[in-house]
């Protein structure tokens, strides 16, 4: 997020559905560290002036200091140089006036630390918010409607706060949904079966990006089609396509044999390495200045 005291001249920032992917940036910026910690401590002086002020009459302004916070995150990451030298500096200014930063403390926490100062476990809260935004692809000014539509900070935090298992199993869905993708547009398959129905049970799905049938399968794999649903539903070709990727994950081999891939990074090993790599909001300060 830029502002006309902090001009940028960087390769695009990618964003695509609920993944970021971050091109390699150069080192060279004419944006530094201190650029952004000047910004930092502005939005820390608005953020005295709002709880003195608007505190509790207004989340609107709340949820634009977060973004702006946020913005700053997201500039400051832009390259690695940036990033380590910003976030060094933020630390060497907490750790003077008394604040303790230890090595597991995400660097994403320590933006809304430096401008949130007096309440830590609010701006434990607010950073777990910033996370959950960053690992669905969020840009900074859509940051506030956001959280507005999720219900707010306390539902938002509770995205990242999640048991191991889920994690797992969203971890295993993201890393083979390249699959899926490749399947479904099934530019490379031959159809299973191919069925004359009515047209008026596909007018409303003829169009979309699936078409639902109701079948009844035998354990032997033999299956009765029973009808086509009339209608789509977005959230329903969510959940069958979430269902895929984890067949896929769970049959790694046959997924390689039955989807074709122009490319090398379709393969499942591929995949995992750019989730990782892309989700930069997990990366722990202790982790970017040993780097």
């Amino acid at each position: 997020m830029t502002t006309k005291n902090t001009p940028i001249e960087f390769e695009e920032v990618h964003w695509k559905k609920s993944e970021l992917k971050r091109v390699s940036m150069r080192d060279k910026s004419p944006v530094g560290s201190a650029n952004i910690i000047g910004e930092l401590k502005k939005l820390t002086k608005e953020r005295k002036e709002f709880e003195e002020n608007e505190f509790a009459r207004s989340n609107k302004r709340l949820y634009e200091i977060l973004a702006q916070a946020y913005g700053q995150y997201i500039l400051a990451a832009t390259t690695t140089k940036l990033f380590k030298e910003t976030v060094k500096e933020i630390k060497t200014i907490l750790v003077s006036e008394g604040s303790r930063v230890q090595s597991n403390t995400l660097a994403i926490n320590l933006f809304v630390r430096f401008v949130f100062r007096s309440d830590r476990q609010r701006a434990h809260n607010y950073s777990r918010t910033l996370q959950a935004a960053y690992a669905k692809g969020i840009k900074p000014e859509n940051l506030a409607q956001y959280i507005e539509d999720m219900g707010g900070v306390e539902v938002c935090k509770k995205d990242v706060t999640k048991s191991d298992k889920v994690k797992a199993k969203e971890l295993t869905i993201a890393q083979t949904m390249p699959f899926v993708e490749e399947f479904i547009a099934g530019d490379a398959l031959a159809p299973l079966a191919q069925l004359s129905v009515s047209r008026e049970l596909v007018a409303d799905s003829c169009n979309e990006e699936m078409t639902f049938l109701i079948g009844k399968a035998d354990k032997n794999g033999k299956l009765q089609v029973l009808s086509v649903v009339p209608g789509f539903s977005k959230g329903a070709a969510n959940w069958a396509k979430k269902q895929l990727a984890i067949y896929f994950a769970e049959h790694q081999a046959l997924a390689e044999k039955t989807v074709k891939r122009n490319r090398k990074d379709t393969t499942v090993a591929n995949a995992v390495a750019k989730v990782k790599k892309s989700n930069s909001a997990t990366e722990t300060v202790g982790e970017l200045l040993a780097a």
